[in-house]
C-alpha cells in the first residue's frame, strides 16, 4: 500500500475510532499524523498531540514546517501540544465526565458544525521506560471504539513490536479499531 493509500485510510477514521500506527521513524511518522491533525484544524475542529518522545519546541516547528499554523491554533485553544501522563491522568478523569451535560453539551455542538476532534499520542517513551503494563492496560480500557466520538492514533516506534515476546503488538492489535504499520493498513474491527 502507498504512502497515499495510507494516508486517505487515516484521514477516513470515523468519530470513536481508536487506532495504532507503528512507524520507523520520526518523520514518517509525522509525514501520516500531521496532515490528520491538520484536517481537523482546517474544518474548525480540534486536535491534541501529546508526546514524551519529542520535545515540545522541536515539534512546534516542524509543525510549523509542515504548514500548520501552531501559534494562532494554541493561542485559540484548538491545538493543544501535551505530554503523554498529562493526557492518561485526563483520560481517567473522562470517566468520571462522560454524564457531565457540559462535556456532552460541547461534544454535539462540536459534531453538530462537522468539527473533528481528533488526538494523536506518541507513549513510544514511556514504553521504552518499562511502562507497557500500565499502557496496554489504559489501550484495553479505551476499548476499540472510543465511548466519546473523538478519533485518536497512538504512536509507537516499530521497535517496540517485540516487546516482552511480541505480547505488545498482539495486546495493541487487540485494543484498537485499525493497525498501521509501512505501507500496510487494516482494519481490526
Amino acid at each position: 500500500m502507498e504512502r497515499s493509500d495510507i494516508l486517505r485510510t487515516l484521514q477516513g477514521l470515523a468519530p470513536n475510532d481508536h487506532a495504532v500506527l507503528f512507524y520507523s521513524d520520526i518523520n514518517a511518522k509525522r509525514e501520516l499524523v500531521f496532515p490528520f491533525l491538520q484536517d481537523a484544524l482546517d474544518k474548525e475542529g480540534v486536535a491534541v498531540y501529546a508526546t514524551e518522545h519529542e520535545p515540545f519546541d522541536e515539534l512546534r516547528e516542524a509543525m510549523k514546517h509542515w504548514g500548520i499554523y501552531v501559534d494562532r491554533y494554541e493561542r485559540n485553544r484548538s491545538l493543544t501540544i501535551t505530554d503523554c501522563e498529562t493526557l492518561m491522568a485526563a483520560e481517567e478523569r473522562l470517566n468520571d465526565l462522560k454524564t457531565s451535560r457540559l462535556l456532552s453539551d460541547l461534544i454535539e455542538r462540536l459534531m453538530k458544525r462537522g468539527a473533528p476532534i481528533r488526538m494523536v499520542a506518541d507513549a513510544t517513551a514511556l514504553a521504552k521506560r518499562g511502562m507497557v503494563d500500565k499502557l496496554i492496560q489504559r489501550e484495553r480500557a479505551l476499548g476499540r471504539h472510543l465511548e466519546l466520538p473523538l478519533t485518536m492514533i497512538c504512536c509507537y516506534e516499530e521497535t517496540l513490536v517485540m516487546l516482552k515476546e511480541d505480547e505488545f503488538l498482539t495486546d495493541s492489535m487487540q485494543a484498537h479499531s485499525h493497525a498501521f504499520f509501512s505501507g500496510i493498513a487494516l482494519q481490526l474491527a
